[in-house]
């Protein structure tokens, strides 16, 4: 039985993996962000994961993707919040057939901007980010969110790029481009001098390939991301406000990586499964892996001049 109320799904059906984690690893919704907890009624206790699709000129692949999560969580408890971010084709039209809360930008603010407004509308403890083209398969998303679940990553990327993800169709441009900002973000989370005052205690959870990640010590001076730009991940609300995010673009993914180290989160990865030629992109490999580097440059300063 699916009860559908007004902003938010929940679906009503036995008891599932997810609930086995709830019970073992405790109360998500204690809240330490100095927000007050939800009255504890049975509807609030079902808001656990929020699932945001910022998307834009997609109304050949939003209704599918929608379809497709629903699918995929049955037994789960979620809440599906999709931010239309000034979409000029039918896009608004395919959103009015589901019973998902919309927010409509009048005008495209960036990804960025559809990812905080979707934040700010959201009630789960997790919030879980996926794009709108149908490049995505929602079946990972219970992998994407166990190390969040078990409490061992604070934010979980869905990386291209690991030995076990199944990638249909890598562009070259926007695979080395995707490696090569990679490596860079890798490198500025990870220099010597970087590292007492922005990653004092930070770890990094890589997956080996398996579903289960592994959990590399503190000791480790190398923080290796191997998906920078992946527009699935996962976060937990406490973590999201930890960070002050500003980029109203794509760049906003790389510096939640960035944000991340510096607030001594957690980070994980795990292997995804990805069709990039699903539809048409609005990243400019370019352009916005320009803007990137500028913001990832004036973050740098700031923190050396805040260390020093």
């Amino acid at each position: 039985m699916t009860i559908v109320c007004n902003r938010f799904i929940i679906v009503a059906c036995p008891l599932k993996k997810l609930f086995s984690f709830f019970s073992a690893t405790g109360n998500l919704f204690e809240r330490k962000d100095g927000v007050e907890d939800k009255e504890d009624t049975p509807e609030s206790r079902h808001h656990v994961l929020s699932i945001i699709v910022p998307v834009r000129d997609e109304e050949h692949f939003i209704g599918t993707l929608l379809s497709r999560i629903k699918a995929s969580l049955n037994g789960y408890p979620y809440e599906l919040i999709v931010v239309n971010d000034g979409s000029h084709d039918g896009t608004e039209k395919v959103l009015a057939g589901f019973s998902s809360l919309v927010i409509s930008h009048p005008k495209s603010l960036g990804k960025g901007a559809a990812m905080q407004s979707g934040v700010a509308s959201a009630s789960g403890d997790i919030i879980l980010f996926m794009d709108g083209d149908g490049a995505h398969e929602p079946q990972d998303i219970p992998t994407l969110i166990e190390p969040i679940l078990e409490r061992r990553a604070d934010m979980v990327i869905g990386s291209r790029a690991l030995p076990g993800s199944k990638v249909a169709v890598s562009p070259n441009a926007r695979r080395l481009s995707n490696k090569l900002a990679s490596f860079i973000i890798s490198a500025i989370i990870s220099a010597p001098h970087l590292t007492s005052a922005l990653l004092h205690g930070t770890r990094l959870v890589r997956s080996n390939g398996h579903s289960r990640p592994s959990i590399n010590g503190n000791g480790h001076k190398w923080i290796k991301i191997t998906d920078c730009t992946s527009g699935l991940r996962a976060i937990t609300r406490e973590g999201w406000h930890k960070m002050a995010l500003v980029s109203r673009g794509f760049q906003i993914e790389t510096e939640m990586i960035y944000k991340a180290a510096r607030n001594h989160l957690v980070i994980a990865e795990v292997p995804i499964s990805c069709n990039w030629d699903s539809g048409f992109s609005h990243l400019s490999v370019l352009r916005d892996g320009l803007k990137t580097m500028r913001l990832l440059a004036a973050k740098m300063v700031a923190a050396k001049r805040n260390h020093h």
